[in-house]
């Protein structure tokens, strides 16, 4: 059954890493934003990070990218939060160690996603666009990909306020696809159907991928 679970949800993982990882796609320059304030001062140095990261790829391999990302990544992203709220009900129903362990394998899941993408620099740029004020202080920071030739690409970020800093609780493809929402519909199937275990299990195998450097398409 752990098998089967595993394969069920294999290629809705890779959907869903190619969304979030478009924020890694081809190469990237960061820019000056074009509004001021603490939520954009948070993306960016997420971007200044992700630029250092991207041309220094090739030199830094996937661990010593992992490495770089890691404090950065660890410090604007509430990872917590993201996997609370992609284990959606089923959180209530987690033991404490059960949910320890959700979030450590979410939290590596995702830096081991950025690690593999940030391979080398080419020329793309980030630009933030500006902010938009949500409810409970929560801030959308508009956030856009340039590439060297085509459209730009819209990744906005929403962040709430933690214990007195902004950190990113989610990541929204072309303005509209909410990444924790996918992984909510997918989390959901896996652990409605093989339960918790198959969740964990598949996600340290597509850690272990990405750490092999296979392919997520």
């Amino acid at each position: 059954m752990a098998r089967q679970s595993a394969s069920s949800i294999r290629r809705p993982l890779r959907r869903l890493a190619a969304a979030a990882i478009l924020l890694a796609a081809g190469c990237l320059a960061a820019v000056p934003g074009a509004a001021a304030g603490p939520a954009s001062a948070v993306i960016e140095k997420l971007n200044a990070e992700f630029l250092k990261v991207m041309q220094n790829g090739p030199a830094l391999g996937y661990d010593g990218r992992y490495k770089e990302l890691e404090p950065v990544l660890s410090d604007s992203f509430d990872f917590a939060t993201m996997a609370r709220v992609s284990a959606g009900q089923h959180w209530n129903e987690m033991t404490e160690a059960q949910r320890t362990k959700l979030v450590d394998s979410f939290r590596r899941y995702s830096l081991a996603v950025y690690a593999a993408r940030f391979k080398d620099y080419s020329g793309e740029k980030f630009e933030v666009l500006g902010e938009e004020a949500k409810q409970k202080g929560a801030v959308l920071v508009q956030n856009q990909i340039v590439p060297s030739d085509g459209e730009p690409i819209r990744i906005d970020y929403l962040l709430r306020p933690d214990d007195g800093m902004l950190r990113i609780i989610d990541v929204f493809l072309k303005s509209s696809v909410s990444e924790i929402a996918v992984r909510r519909s997918e989390f959901a199937e896996v652990i409605g159907s093989d339960g918790f275990d198959a969740l964990i299990a598949t996600l340290e195998q597509r850690i272990l991928d990405l750490q092999a450097g296979k392919n997520l398409e």
